[in-house]
């Protein structure tokens, strides 16, 4: 069961549906549009697939919950699922505190980390656009290698999602979180596709400078990710046609995941004395354009 399925989750649901029995648990226009007509999957993969659908959790057979709601809806999500179902729980999502957050509400046991870099657009209602492939790591929690971590890669592996199992979950996921810091906020302040970031000479710098704040805010936490300024080009390069998860907030009036992303790396920088002057500031920026995204035209009267 894919929970969460707005455009990440659509696609994740949508390939393993190729193999699988699989509910996607989404917004009801989505469902609606996929129930009638099935799940389109243009771009990079092409592909309609017909996958069950519901706008609820329910308490039917499941043999794994896949989480891909916004961080700031973990906790509202860990609540239902541990009212409704035991099935473990794989977090697909953005930010750096989803993890802890379900361990706490489901218990260790049942929680595996994940991350993926798939781009992924919402092109409408039973449609997503893949803009972009990307590397795909799960692994559990406490850092062992277990069978149920090594069958869920083989399924997404076997449906065109290559996956890997990995030992060092925790380091992925803070890899992934300063990625995300150096690409979502500038998008999203600049409303540009992920590839311009590579091609505007500040706009690399600001990444390069992103991600070095975020390598010294891990290493204070006891996380290497020294390699991410060259894995945040990786990503903005293969994803260049992708308008980022942040902007796609945006654009349609949604929150963002600021505070889990940007934010969270300047908060656990200040707990650790680390200074992350340029992720504070592009977390202030972002929530600001949240509350008053653009001026009206001019001309026009407000």
């Amino acid at each position: 069961m894919i929970y969460g399925a707005g455009a990440l989750g659509s696609f994740v649901g949508g390939m393993l549906s190729q193999r699988h029995e699989v509910t996607l648990v989404g917004r009801r226009e989505h469902m609606t549009a996929i129930k009638q007509h099935g799940l389109c999957i243009s771009g990079a993969t092409e592909l309609t697939v017909h996958p069950m659908t519901a706008e609820a959790l329910s308490d039917r057979d499941v043999d794994l919950v896949v989480l891909t709601v916004k961080a700031y809806d973990t906790a509202a999500a860990a609540e239902d699922i541990a009212a409704t179902c035991g099935a473990p729980v794989l977090s697909l999502q953005n930010g750096l505190e989803n993890e802890q957050t379900l361990q706490e509400m489901l218990g260790e046991g049942r929680v595996i980390g994940g991350v993926i870099s798939h781009g992924v657009r919402y092109a409408g209602p039973g449609h997503v656009e893949h803009t972009g492939t990307g590397d795909t790591v799960i692994g559990e929690l406490d850092g062992t290698i277990s069978r149920r971590v090594e069958t869920i890669a083989d399924a997404l592996s076997g449906c065109d999602i290559a996956t890997t199992p990995s030992d060092d979950i925790w380091r992925m996921i803070w890899r992934k979180a300063v990625v995300n810091a150096a690409i979502n906020p500038l998008t999203a302040l600049l409303r540009c596709r992920n590839g311009f970031l590579l091609e505007n000479e500040d706009t690399r710098r600001l990444m390069h400078t992103i991600c070095r704040e975020g390598i010294m805010v891990a290493s204070a936490c006891d996380v290497d990710v020294n390699d991410v300024v060259e894995q945040a080009e990786l990503v903005a390069r293969r994803t260049a046609r992708n308008h980022s998860s942040m902007l796609q907030s945006l654009e349609h009036g949604r929150p963002t995941e600021i505070d889990h992303i940007n934010g969270a790396i300047a908060a656990h920088g200040k707990k650790h004395g680390v200074a992350a002057p340029v992720n504070e500031t592009l977390t202030r920026l972002v929530r600001a354009l949240e509350e008053k995204p653009l001026l009206p035209p001019e001309g026009h009267r407000s």
